[in-house]
């Protein structure tokens, strides 16, 4: 059922009320310190919280509006005695759910608590809907709080209008794509095509008659004269998705775009004028692919008038919550479900985990659940194993205390022996005596380490 917790100054009233509702199904937890109520909150995350008016130090009005402050959506319900309706009420006014009159029926109690978890259950499929931007929005998809994410997007909003070629880079699954069409949406050539070209996804010849285009007879096979995507989207945008697998022969093609905005198609000595705005991504560190000799350097340049860099899921573990709320509820309606809930255990742990794949990864992991999901409550059971193998505080990252012993003091001692055999060139007697230990010894660490002295004479 409910996770309740119950603030009241009188300690017989805790355990009352909290052994009845315990009986009921739920499961409470009592205080009678009202001021240790936010920290209970934010240790126990309740459904629920039943707090009583009339209470020294801290008065319920007071700890009402400090609670609604802090968690807007978590239901209270206010306890009071009867001389005292008329302050419930104003209460409620204030963001109380309803309140309860002593002495209490435990079936209307319960009743009340029903509503109020039916309450809350509503504003948190809301709030999914707040928290994710307008599916007509420039920035649909886009879900953070991160403050090197919005000023990436302020980035985007800014360079929206302008006809500067962009290169977007980020690990795989980052959202560059994403980032590419906010770049489209939001300027001035929205209401053109936005073309997408994968440029490892098709053989060479094949890419460069699809990006191109071909005239009749240009190869076998063209039977007819075909407009290339930089045709298709003139006045918009195309984006090549990683830009560091295009063959070397196109590269150079895709420059004279970059410069002259003209092309030509295959098989054809005519000129075509390309009224388009280029935006590219990668994965890869192009300088090194430059240096590697496999992207051309003026490319390179021509492409990175303005980067702008997608930061990995790892470095953002705050948007998280929101994502998997994002995509609970994207998959709640494709396979018509109502999994709404996910549990602190499982938040704090997805939290934890590197997510490799980044947002694609994490998106995936949600699909996947959903679709398997039969209740509404997800809970890490629900998630990978590699996912579920990650302790909630971390602790199954750390070794037993005699693994990291011996693994720190292994690392300390083979540092100590290469510092011993540079400062004396190699000499096993005078580096074995400045240790402290017998030639016999020191030579058993260099065996242990697949040392070998000679490296280190001159």
């Amino acid at each position: 059922m409910a996770k309740i917790l119950l603030v009241d100054d009188e300690e017989k009233t805790l355990k009352v009320l909290g052994r009845s509702l315990n009986m009921l199904g739920h499961r409470t937890t009592g205080i009678s310190n009202p001021k240790t109520t936010l920290e209970t909150i934010r240790k126990i995350s309740p459904d629920v919280v039943i707090v009583d008016l009339m209470m020294p130090h801290v008065g319920g009005m007071e700890l009402l509006g400090k609670v609604k402050e802090k968690n807007a959506d978590l239901p209270v319900i206010v306890l009071t005695g009867y001389g005292t309706v008329k302050t419930a009420v104003e209460a409620m006014k204030k963001g109380a759910f309803d309140y309860i009159t002593k002495p209490y029926d435990i079936d209307e109690v319960d009743l009340i608590i029903k509503r109020a978890l039916e309450q809350r259950e509503l504003f948190i499929e809301n709030k999914m809907l707040r928290e994710t931007v307008l599916q007509q929005s420039a920035f649909s998809g886009i879900v953070t709080q991160d403050k090197a994410m919005k000023k990436l997007l302020g980035q985007v909003q800014t360079l929206a209008n302008t006809e500067s070629t962009v290169l977007v880079t980020g690990e795989s699954g980052t959202g560059k794509e994403l980032i590419a069409k906010a770049l489209h949406a939001a300027g001035n050539r929205q209401s053109k095509p936005f073309i997408t070209i994968d440029c490892g996804g098709l053989p060479e010849t094949i890419l460069d008659s699809e990006v191109f285009g071909h005239v009749k007879g240009a190869f076998t096979g063209a039977y007819s004269d075909k407009k290339g995507y930089l045709e298709i989207a003139e006045g918009g945008t195309v984006f090549f998705d990683e830009i560091g697998e295009l063959p070397f022969v196109l590269q150079r093609k895709l420059l004279r775009v970059t410069q002259e905005k003209e092309f030509s198609r295959v098989g054809d000595t005519k000129t075509k004028k390309a009224d388009i705005r280029i935006i590219a991504a990668t994965n890869r560190d192009l300088k090194e692919e430059v240096k590697r000799g496999r992207f051309r350097e003026d490319l390179f340049y021509r492409l990175n008038v303005i980067s702008l860099h997608v930061p990995p899921l790892r470095n953002r573990p705050q948007d998280i919550p929101l994502l998997v709320n994002y995509f609970l509820s994207k998959f709640n309606a494709r396979f018509e479900k109502r999994v709404t809930k996910i549990d602190e255990e499982a938040i704090s742990t997805a939290m934890t985990y590197a997510w490799p794949g980044n947002v694609r990864e994490l998106k995936n992991t949600i699909e996947r659940i959903v679709a398997f999901k039969e209740g509404n409550a997800v809970s890490i059971n629900d998630f990978p194993d590699e996912i579920q193998g990650l302790a909630l505080n971390g602790s199954n990252l750390l070794p037993p205390f005699k693994e990291f012993k011996e693994e720190t003091l292994g690392t300390f001692t083979k540092e100590y022996v290469l510092m011993l055999l540079t400062v004396f060139n190699g000499n096993v007697s005078k580096a074995a005596a400045k240790a402290q230990l017998d030639r016999g010894n020191f030579r058993k660490l260099l065996k242990r380490f697949e040392i070998s002295a000679a490296d280190y004479r001159k």
